[in-house]
């Protein structure tokens, strides 16, 4: 494993960290990583990782004779229906006086959590500035289950430098750090800066029983913003247990300027490659300026997308849900289609029209659309609607996104039935979505809404909360 001190990157590009101090911004000037890993069938092991430039902060003289130092106050809260975990932090930098260089604050906190919809609330202000503006910021979170039949791996953490861990290496200063044996120094911002820097990436792996071999092909891709290949590397790893830890240390020399992506894969003599993460990462090089990657044809795009190869089946199925989504009439012309190819063509343009960036195979609204779905068929499934996806919260999920924050009332003093409000302040200025379960089946209505052209009562916790209310003009669903 290579040996290298930990980067202290100070940049402005993409990371906005450059600039006023915080009583005076309007951004949020802290980077921040979400990455996941399995703990049992039931839990997750989430990691918060954070960074920020202590350029943001105000220096005051400390005890300690020409050493000045700056503190940053950093609320963090993890909040579901079930939960609600919260934590402060104080970042603090000592320099001494006069001293220019800019250094990057970094920081790791870990929640054990069941697989649920979260959301995360980050909150800082400058611990040593009387009337310093606190930022905030709320970064949706959707704890994924790790599947204990089928190989699979944890998130591609990125890192700023992984070495074995040694209580005697005075570079290796925080506990939080420490892993599997290992000091790892995240990397929140995803960016590398120099001429040669090298990106350092730890990932676990699980479930390798399934894979019945002595040792497995890791095939590592470093891909453009457009996912052509640039390089690949290979190693063969042995398989020492049901699951590992996997480090990379990948050098960077000679790449331009831009966006790129880390892809790992394992090489099975059956299947050919399964590919199982990928992680995008940015890179900083003063002497090579970026590049544009060549744009993908339609046909091109077609091929590398999900549709190619869909049967009737799953085309069904994703007609049926697009309809969700869809504009009025907007799928009418599908049905009037008398083949697969065409159907298959027929909604991958459906979704090529709301691609924020048509050059990438990627189509992250798609992609979107694609986790929303699925969320709402493991979570929204009742006896009326098995799918789950076609509900009502279900549509509301797929046509909105992921809300900011929900209410969820299940257990109500005055006895009124289970009900959620969903909030979404990006869509139209700011609306609510109110669903009630009036039968207690687990099928939650929407009832009431402040978005257009939806079903909007603003009496609707009288009319269908409120046990044992009778309205003869009350609708039956």
């Amino acid at each position: 494993m290579m040996m290298a001190p930990p980067l202290i990157i100070a940049i402005g590009l993409l990371l906005t960290l450059q600039g006023s101090p915080l009583a005076a911004r309007d951004e949020f000037p802290m980077a921040v990583s979400v990455d996941q890993f399995r703990v049992d069938s039931t839990r997750t092991r989430v990691e918060i990782a954070y960074a920020i430039a202590d350029t943001q902060l105000v220096f005051r003289p400390t005890a300690e004779k020409n050493v000045v130092q700056a503190a940053l106050e950093l609320n963090i809260t993890i909040s579901s229906a079930q939960r609600a975990d919260s934590i402060r932090v104080i970042l603090e930098s000592n320099k001494p006086r006069g001293h220019q260089q800019p250094s990057l604050l970094v920081g790791k906190r870990v929640f054990i959590l069941p697989s649920d919809h979260y959301t995360i609330g980050m909150r800082i202000r400058d611990a040593y500035r009387e009337r310093s503006a606190q930022l905030e910021r709320r970064i949706p979170l959707v704890v994924r289950a790790f599947e204990s039949q089928t190989l699979s791996t944890s998130s591609i953490q990125l890192a700023q430098w992984i070495a074995h861990a040694d209580t005697l290496d005075p570079r290796q200063v925080n506990p939080s750090f420490i892993k599997n044996g290992l000091y790892i120094t995240p990397n929140p911002t995803a960016v590398y800066e120099g001429t040669a820097p090298m990106l350092y990436a730890y990932t676990e792996l699980y479930n390798l029983d399934q894979c019945q071999c002595d040792s497995i092909e890791l095939h590592y891709h470093i891909l453009d913003a457009a996912l052509n290949e640039v390089f690949d590397l290979r190693y063969r790893r042995p398989v020492i247990g049901h699951q590992q830890a996997e480090v990379v240390s990948v050098s960077l020399d000679g790449l331009a300027t831009g966006a790129y992506y880390l892809a790992l894969g394992i090489e099975s003599a059956d299947r050919g490659e399964l590919q199982l993460a990928r992680k995008q990462f940015y890179l900083v090089n003063p002497e090579l300026p970026p590049v544009q990657p060549r744009a993908l044809s339609e046909d091109e795009l077609f091929l590398q997308s999900p549709f190619a190869t869909m049967d009737d089946r799953e085309l069904a199925i994703e007609a049926a849900s697009a309809r969700l989504a869809a504009r009025p009439a907007e799928l009418e012309p599908y049905d009037q289609l008398t083949t697969t190819a065409a159907r298959r063509r027929f909604l991958f343009r459906f979704w090529l029209q709301r691609d924020p960036d048509p050059t990438t195979p990627v189509n992250e609204r798609y992609e979107e659309f694609r986790r929303a779905r699925e969320y709402a068929a493991k979570f929204y499934r009742t006896a009326r609607y098995p799918e789950g996806w076609n509900s009502d919260r279900g549509r509301v999920l797929l046509k909105y996104g992921f809300p900011t924050q929900i209410d969820r009332a299940y257990f109500n003093m005055d006895g009124a039935h289970p009900h959620e409000i969903w909030r979404y302040d990006n869509v139209q200025g700011g609306v609510i979505f109110v669903f009630v379960d009036q039968q207690g089946t687990e099928n939650f209505v929407l009832v009431h809404s402040t978005a257009l052209n939806e079903i909007r009562n603003e009496n609707w916790y009288r009319q269908f909360a409120m046990p044992n209310y009778l309205d003869p003009n009350s609708p039956i669903r």
